[in-house]
């Protein structure tokens, strides 16, 4: 069993993608709800929906909600929509708009 999924940069897929112990991929094109491990959107690489993941990397274009521990945005990359992440890396260049909140912390998740 693979430890990963790869959008090749010639697919266009949507729906539903649950991977949760997963490395996935993107170099095409996915619109829907995914769930994974990690997360990288390669340069020229589009995701559009809804998207939880513990760490997500983004070289091409997200527009959608974004639920993760870790977010990487690169100097070219484009992410527009809701963002709930812990931590936030942006390089210089990223285009970034909509909303970046902060996950709640554990305790008040419990509650």
């Amino acid at each position: 069993m693979s430890d990963s999924t790869y959008i090749d940069s010639g697919l266009k897929l949507r729906g539903l993608l649950k991977a949760p112990g997963q490395l996935v991929v993107i170099a095409g094109t996915f619109e829907g709800e995914l769930e994974a491990r990690d997360l990288i959107i390669e340069a020229g690489g589009q995701c559009q929906g809804f998207v939880h993941a513990e760490t997500v990397s983004v070289a091409g274009t997200f527009t959608g909600i974004l639920e993760t521990q870790s977010l990487n945005v690169g100097e070219a990359a484009i992410v527009a929509g809701e963002i709930i992440t812990d931590a936030l890396a942006v390089d210089s260049g990223a285009d970034i708009s909509g909303t970046v909140m902060r996950k709640a912390p554990l305790e008040k998740q419990k509650a």
